[in-house]
């Protein structure tokens, strides 16, 4: 029987363990992906015409997917350009539903 002693016990420091959280396992360019989706998100999210029941952005070669469920009044909301504002997207996949909006309670 082998004695596994405290250096072959504990791989850690030596580069041959397996990350412990995935943010050490990416690189800072990886991770900027879901930062992007999140400043699409927030970009349309924060338009006071559109009006999300749903919404999904997800990253794609050279852009974002857009996904989900919009109400609004508005013909033909310009949902691609306001995403195409975010840095790093420069391709906008719409996938998105539009349902006709309801009139808002007024606020106060």
């Amino acid at each position: 029987m082998r004695r596994i002693n405290s250096r072959e016990s504990s791989r850690e420091g030596n580069g041959s363990s397996p990350p412990r959280f995935a943010s050490e396992a990416l690189p800072a360019a990886q991770a900027l992906p879901h930062q992007i989706e999140q400043e699409v998100r927030r970009a349309l999210l924060s338009q006071p015409n559109l009006h999300f029941s749903s919404l999904v952005v997800r990253r794609i070669a050279d852009g974002v997917c857009l996904q989900g469920i919009l109400q609004t009044n508005s013909e033909s909301p310009d949902v691609c350009s306001i995403a195409q504002r975010v840095a790093g997207v420069n391709c906008v996949l719409n996938h998105l539903l539009i349902a006709p909006g309801r009139a808002l309670p007024a606020k106060g």
